[in-house]
């Protein structure tokens, strides 16, 4: 097995550290490559649905090496982000390549961080790994991604109470909003219940400390780089948290939990995830694209997880569908295809 290849995903970084140090139309080599060479490329390469065998796992749940990839990747991350500050303060940055700066941070934000935090976030049995999550979500002020997501999200994801699955017809800019707010206050709600449940004082809600923190991350910001820069970053951020927003959107678009006559939902199931092998995607990803795999066992590190056979497949990577998610007139009459492909499921 080709462990090495998840070494890929630090492409993303070093390809900010490149649009930092260039100018003109070289500050957009990255953007180039990730938002239009790698959604092509994914469209030729043959997807890998390749699952690994018993003996394989075995090998593999123990080896170190994938908790390594992802423990570089928080000092890495905090490294470009302070590149980025730096090379923004600079007053005499042309307008072009501030703002390729901004979009190739977003992207780093958005892809590297939340997805590194998410992976991290799952375990919570694990306090190192626990604490570089919270770290890479602050970057993104994103500390509540946690709880909402682990609590909230897998459980009722494909019904009316996830705020981060979108039904068949939302448009993804009102959805990412409604995500946005509506997850964060759920959070405080479902933080206390926590606390409720574990007999302890619910006025010491965690939600709390993942207010403050990013509010503390942008003050420093602004105490080191100035107001100018602060803002900056917070633009960065939103851009950053579209993009993660736009992963729920088409993670789960369409595929909605049945009722049952008990008037609960039916369990999770593969069928409410839609999933993709498209390599390139997987790798830099670290297998957020098998996503099926990923509702059925949260918790299962990534390097583990399968691509399930009965579950409904995106027509085209999660690059490609990052970009359409942005541009509705395109995005939902195409799923709307992908949807009556798997209508009878």
């Amino acid at each position: 097995m080709t462990k090495f290849k998840y070494f890929a995903a630090f492409i993303i970084p070093v390809l900010g550290i490149i649009t930092f140090n260039v100018t003109g139309i070289y500050a957009y080599t990255g953007l180039l490559f990730l938002y239009v060479f790698v959604p092509i490329i994914e469209q030729i390469l043959p997807k890998n649905a390749y699952n690994l065998s018993k003996v394989e796992k075995d090998l593999v749940r123990e080896d170190f090496f994938f908790d390594l990839v992802l423990y570089i990747s928080v000092p890495l991350h905090l490294f470009v982000i302070y590149h980025f500050l730096i090379t923004i303060s600079n007053e005499a940055l042309p307008l072009s390549d501030l703002i390729a700066c901004i979009l190739m941070m977003g992207t780093i934000l958005g892809v590297n961080g939340i997805n590194i935090g998410h992976e991290l976030g799952h375990k919570t049995d694990h306090i190192l790994k626990t604490t570089l999550a919270h770290i890479m979500l602050l970057t993104s002020l994103q500390n509540h991604f946690i709880p909402y997501h682990n609590g909230g999200h897998h459980r009722d994801i494909g019904t009316p109470e996830d705020y981060t699955s979108a039904k068949e017809g939302d448009i993804f800019y009102f959805f990412a909003i409604r995500s946005q707010i509506g997850g964060y206050f759920k959070t405080w709600k479902l933080e206390a219940q926590r606390l409720k449940s574990k007999e302890k004082n619910t006025v010491l809600n965690p939600m709390i400390l993942y207010t403050i923190l990013p509010i503390l991350l942008l003050f420093s910001i602004f105490y080191f780089f100035g107001l100018y820069v602060m803002f900056l970053y917070f633009i960065t951020s939103v851009y950053g948290i579209s993009i993660l927003e736009a992963q729920n959107y088409f993670a789960h678009y369409g595929l909605r939990r049945k009722m049952q006559e008990n008037g609960r939902y039916e369990r999770v199931k593969p069928k409410h995830s839609w999933n993709s092998d498209h390599i390139i995607g997987r790798v830099l990803l670290f297998e957020l694209t098998r996503h099926s795999d990923h509702h059925h066992m949260g918790g299962k590190p990534y390097q583990l997880l399968d691509s399930k056979e009965n579950s409904p497949n995106l027509p085209y990577g999660y690059p490609a569908m990052l970009l359409l998610s942005y541009f509705p007139f395109l995005f939902r009459p195409i799923m709307k295809k992908q949807l009556e492909l798997y209508a009878d499921n």
